[in-house]
């Protein structure tokens, strides 16, 4: 680690006497880092544009910066962003089949 990413690690750590617990150095991290002004407002209104491996690649993304910033966000509530994103004859083949799991 160097330059500013290593300043705010040092800061971050300054008066801590361990390092701070996964989920609060996850969120310090993507707020710090992350220049996405909506993180929720993306994730919940992402759709499939064309293809479903660039809509499978930015919802992975979004769903990473989700849990970290909200680390009791339900699967389910994934679930249904996910099928609700994408295009309709997916989305209703999808449904059919009541998934409980992403991957």
């Amino acid at each position: 680690m160097e330059g500013k990413e290593e300043i705010w690690y040092k800061c971050f750590l300054y008066g801590k006497d361990d390092l701070a617990n996964k989920g609060e150095f996850t969120r310090a991290i993507c707020i710090r880092f992350d220049n996405r002004e909506d993180v929720m407002g993306e994730f919940n209104k992402l759709v499939q544009d064309k293809y479903m491996e660039e809509y499978l690649e930015n919802f992975e993304e979004l769903k990473s910066f989700m849990n970290a910033l909200n680390p009791l966000l339900l699967e389910s509530y994934c679930i249904f962003s996910f099928i609700r994103g994408l295009k309709k004859d997916i989305k209703l083949m999808l449904k059919t089949l009541k998934p409980t799991i992403l991957m």
